[in-house]
């Protein structure tokens, strides 16, 4: 009999296809592009601004998915910390992922919000389909995410959303689109 496969070895094929997609859609994006103007000044400061602080919005919603896949397999978790300190370091995981948790809601509203105005000050949303796909699955990320919080949805929406919004792959997405639409932009 086979052992059931763990979401992280479906993660790497999936990771791998969406990446070699991308990159011939990069190649194709990136030859057969006109002219870009690229933007100066304090607008530049304050979109990678705001890009920056989107991207550590992104490493604690998706560092927190990883983290807990990492403390449900006890086994892994085993491998990267030796013996001696395996009780301490999960507790310390333990309290991070606790704190993970609460403010996993407010990281990603505000992730939901950050997004949009980094893509409309940078200007590349019109000739950038990259952009507009991680504005998208951003936003489907968000609605879902929010059902979630509403305190009286019916259990079946409720159970719907989860499935749609708990989903590393859509982060996977997200990082790939995300870097090769910043490879686009010059």
């Amino acid at each position: 009999m086979t052992e059931p496969k763990g979401p992280l070895s479906r993660i790497v094929p999936f990771a791998l296809v969406v990446t070699g997609g991308s990159f011939l859609v990069f190649l194709y994006l990136y030859w057969h592009r006109g002219p870009v103007i690229g933007i100066h000044g304090p607008r530049k400061e304050l979109a990678e601004d705001f890009g920056l602080t989107g991207l550590a919005a992104m490493i604690l919603i998706y560092g927190r998915s990883l983290l807990k896949l990492l403390l449900n397999e006890g086994a892994l978790l085993q491998r990267l910390v030796p013996q001696e300190r395996y009780e301490a370091s999960r507790s310390r995981l333990r309290q991070a992922l606790i704190w993970l948790n609460r403010s996993h809601r407010y990281v990603g509203a505000a992730a939901v919000a950050i997004f949009p105005c980094h893509a409309l000050l940078m200007g590349t949303a019109r000739w950038n389909p990259f952009l507009v796909l991680v504005l998208a699955l951003i936003a489907w990320q968000g609605a879902f995410g929010f059902m979630l919080t509403l305190r009286f949805p019916p259990a079946q929406l409720k159970r719907y959303s989860y499935l749609v919004h708990a989903q590393l792959f859509t982060g996977v997405m997200i990082g790939v689109f995300a870097g090769f639409g910043h490879l686009l932009v010059p």
